[in-house]
Formats: C-alpha cells, structure tokens, sequence
C-alpha cells in the first residue's frame, strides 16, 4: 500500500494526536496479501505450552476461512460489504505498526472465541510508551467512515469493552500495559474507509466531532484513512 499522509494534527489540544492516510496500489493483490497474512498463523509459535498453541489454532483456523470466502467475494474494483471491513482493519493494523513501529499483534477475530462479528474492538496495539491502543474499523462504499468510527468507540468504552479485551489480550501484552489499561490509561485508534475528500478537509471534520473531542481525553488517538 502506498502510504499518501502521515502526520500529527491537532497539537494545540493534544500532544499525541496521529493522521494516516493509505491506499492500496492494487486492490485485488491487496486482497490477496491480506488472506495471506491471515493465514500465517506463526504467532502461534510464541506460546510455550501445546494447549495453549492448540486452542489458539482451533479458534483462528475457522476465522481464516470465514474472512477468505469474503475477501474471494469481492471483485477487482470494489470490495464487498462483508469484506470491507476486514480490509480497513488489516490496512489500519499494518499502517500503524509499520509507521508508527508499534507492537504488531494479529486482528482481534483470530484469537477471539467467535469465526466472526468479534464484539469488541477490531485490532489493537501498544505504543513505545507501553499504553495498549485498541482499534476500531469502519467500511462504508457511500461515504467517508470516521464519524461511525468514533462513535463507536465512544459507545465500546461506554460499555466496557476495552477492560472486557482484557482477558483475550494478556498473552500479547506486557503487564503494565493492561494493568494501565485498567486504571484508565490507554490509547484508541480509528481505521476508516475514505472517499476523495482532501486529507485536511477530512482532518477538519474529524477534530470538530464531539465523539473525538471525547477522545482527547486518553494518552493517544491515530486516525487512519483508507482510500477504498
């Protein structure tokens, strides 16, 4: 993927405030490197007990599959619906890992207990600073995204979901990550489907929202764009 934007934004009222914008240079073998990164499951290999590696290989192998037959569905041109999603978060996930040299860590729905619909967060990863982020993605064909987006991590951290993360997440984070995470130190990222809207009108938008006004209250924000 082309990286297109990559800066901070909004310094006046946070100091940790991170705009990506990205696109894929092809989309069909984007697709395909997609399935291909979900299906190698060597971060399997890190646990030390079989069990452990077992269950892990249970709960992701019919993930893989459920994700591949949607990520097959779409056409050179467009994504599908059912598909979208999926590639925001991947597109996200990388973005941030490989500009931001963050802890790279598998999509959520490859370790959750559900093959699909994971309800919590869609991605997550921990900053240098050991503050864990947990990541949102949006899809939308019509429109640019990140309104959906913000809301609904208003909503997730209204219910919860970040400290109900937890319990699926200690085997890829240090302790005083999610121990920060607990005593609500924590970061949140917005992965979002974009259309031709210049990267400082979308910016613009985004720091008038009142979900991200209510963001600017936690360590970090990455918003990232995707032009799909």
């Amino acid at each position: 993927m082309n990286i297109l934007d990559f800066r901070k934004i909004d310094e006046s009222n946070h100091k940790k405030v991170t705009f990506i914008r990205v696109e894929p240079i092809n989309l069909q073998s984007t697709l395909t490197d997609i399935i291909n990164t979900l299906s190698d499951l060597s971060w399997i290999s890190r646990f030390d007990e079989e069990y452990i590696r077992e269950g892990f290989r249970a709960r992701a192998l019919p993930t893989v599959c459920d994700i591949t037959a949607k990520l097959i569905a779409s056409s050179s041109e467009q994504v599908s619906e059912d598909a979208g999603e999926y590639v925001v978060s991947e597109l996200s996930r990388s973005a941030i890992v490989n500009q931001l040299n963050y802890l790279s860590v598998p999509l959520a729905e490859l370790y959750s207990k559900q093959v699909s619909k994971n309800p919590g967060f869609d991605f997550h990863t921990q900053n240098d600073c050991e503050t864990l982020i947990f990541g949102e993605a949006k899809y939308s064909s019509s429109r640019n995204a990140y309104g959906t987006g913000l809301k609904q991590v208003v909503e997730f951290i209204s219910d919860g979901k970040d400290k109900k993360d937890i319990p699926d997440l200690r085997d890829f984070f240090c302790e005083a990550a999610l121990r920060k995470v607990m005593k609500g130190t924590k970061g949140f990222a917005i992965g979002f489907s974009a259309k031709a809207t210049a990267s400082d009108s979308l910016i613009r938008n985004i720091t008038q929202n009142q979900d991200y006004k209510i963001l600017l209250g936690y360590e970090e924000i990455i918003l990232v764009a995707v032009n799909i």
